[in-house]
């Protein structure tokens, strides 16, 4: 069975020095680069296949609602990032292409299960620039279908190439997928609580919901090769360090930080558990400083998880390490644009108090 996630462990790794040892050797400098153009070619290649078995592994009349509210979601795009991630994880472990493959897909389609999930929790109207499921439909069609590309994940995860690998790749999933909607259930349960959340519970719940995806494909395509228990716990570790950051900045995404905004902002917008919200609440004076002084903490602490994230990633094989890349240079230019928005802000901001 795969290893859950410690979210008490992680709880505190962000606020300590980086001094442990993995118990492995890095495999960042030892390793050639000269294929990893070649491996990325690989994986383009590879991800045709993978949105083909995506498609499959539905397993009804497209012209059934759920089924076409799935394919009509799938066809508004993304990145396929974390079935870019699986394939590269599995070439680097050494997994076989039919079990890289369905676990790539696997993991893509339980992260589109949870998009049109997360459209109706947040009432989103659009997703990639196009009218989400549940505002196309409605929010019961949207239901069915985000439901539908759940089960369509463990479907495609029978279609790996041993018994053995199946078997690995079914629990892992039901381990990763129970752990995000029990983490995304504590924010849901009670929006509207003033109750005050501690540090420890604020992180087990950011965690919950955000870290498992993450782990997710590392862990699927790396399954069906030849994993270390070490190589895993990095894994996990990683995942904790880009899930925590990602949370974070994400979650400023939503707060306006403008001058003329400060001194009126409500802030009572987002729930407890939000990253600015959580961040606030630990403030004593509601100035417009303390407003400013909130966000720069919050980045603080996204900008910690992320250079945690950068020294783990050194320990994984070089083409796997070359291939995350990606997500932490995408997290650090989203975080340096709140850092440039709040260097904008005027530094006398103590008069006139927040609610």
């Amino acid at each position: 069975m795969a290893p859950a996630i410690s979210n008490r462990y992680a709880a505190n790794f962000h606020l300590s020095h980086d001094n442990e040892t993995s118990g492995s050797s890095p495999g960042h400098d030892s390793e050639p680069l000269e294929h990893l153009e070649a491996t990325r070619q690989q994986v383009d290649e590879e991800l045709i296949l993978v949105k083909g078995l995506m498609r499959e592994s539905l397993g009804a009349p497209d012209a059934w609602p759920a089924v076409a509210a799935s394919l009509y979601h799938l066809d508004t795009g993304g990145s396929y990032l974390r079935a870019r991630f699986a394939l590269m994880s599995g070439i680097a472990y050494g997994a076989s292409l039919a079990h890289r493959t369905a676990a790539a897909a696997a993991t893509e389609l339980v992260h589109n299960a949870s998009l049109v999930h997360d459209d109706i929790c947040d009432a989103d109207t659009s997703r990639r620039g196009q009218p989400c499921v549940w505002q196309r439909d409605n929010p019961a069609v949207a239901l069915c279908s985000g439901d539908l590309l759940l089960t369509a994940a463990f479907r495609v995860a029978l279609r790996s190439d041993c018994a053995d690998h199946c078997m690995s790749l079914v629990t892992l999933l039901t381990d990763r997928v129970s752990q995000v909607v029990a983490g995304q259930s504590i924010e849901v349960a009670d929006p509207c609580s003033e109750e005050r959340v501690n540090l420890n519970d604020y992180l087990e719940a950011t965690l919950a919901k955000t870290s498992p995806l993450i782990a997710l494909p590392l862990e699927a395509g790396a399954t069906g090769g030849k994993l270390s228990a070490a190589q895993h716990a990095l894994l996990l570790r990683f995942a904790n360090a880009v899930g925590l950051s990602y949370q974070i900045i994400d979650d400023l995404d939503d707060v306006d930080m403008n001058a003329d905004s400060l001194h009126h902002y409500d802030t009572r917008t987002h729930h407890r558990y939000h990253a600015w919200a959580w961040h606030w609440s630990r403030r004593k004076e509601r100035t417009g400083f303390a407003l400013r002084d909130t966000m720069q903490r919050a980045l603080n602490h996204a900008d910690a998880a992320l250079a945690r994230a950068e020294r783990l990633k050194a320990e994984f094989p070089a083409l796997l390490a070359h291939a995350l890349d990606d997500i932490i240079d995408s997290l650090r230019q989203r975080l340096m644009v709140h850092q440039a928005t709040i260097r904008r802000l005027p530094r006398d901001l103590h008069q006139g108090a927040i609610s």
